[in-house]
């Protein structure tokens, strides 16, 4: 393990592992980030553009994440997901979020949100920090892919 993911992974505070878990839930997770596009954005074409983005990156992430197929560092834990390590998809819909408030005064709060929940994963022991790595690439790669596609439409 290396020492960032240690670190991260060494802090026992009840209140954040009881905010990481609740993030870890897929329902919630998906709500709070609807809930944050629709706060943060306005306009409804560059709604439906972020979620694109959302979309293509849990697309590229997961085929990444079989094609990589990475054992998570709790594997053989009982609380442990059963499916792979590397891109945490988490961090890769944070950070895609994130992307699509580059150019918005509000973008501060969407990195701290998209470190924060990358941070969550780390401390839960389900990703390590090269999880996390990977997964800003991804979230660039799709925001950019989608951003393409999305000039093509309009033009």
């Amino acid at each position: 393990m290396d020492s960032i993911t240690a670190i991260a992974h060494g802090i026992d505070n009840p209140l954040l592992q009881l905010i990481g878990m609740a993030l870890d839930s897929s329902a919630i997770y998906g709500i709070l980030v609807l809930a944050l596009i629709i706060i943060g954005e306005n306009r409804d074409g560059k709604r439906k553009k972020i979620i694109a983005s959302l979309a293509v990156a849990l697309v590229l992430a997961t085929a990444l994440k079989y094609l990589m197929a990475h054992e998570r560092p709790c594997a053989g834990e009982q609380w442990c997901p059963e499916d792979y390590s590397f891109p945490s998809l988490h961090a890769t819909v944070a950070f895609a979020l994130m992307i699509g408030f580059l150019n918005k005064g509000s973008f501060p709060y969407y990195l701290a949100f998209a470190l924060f929940v990358s941070f969550t994963r780390l401390n839960l022991g389900v990703h390590t920090f090269l999880d996390i790595a990977g997964a800003l690439p991804i979230a660039l790669i799709a925001y950019y892919l989608t951003d393409i596609i999305w000039r093509e439409k309009d033009g």
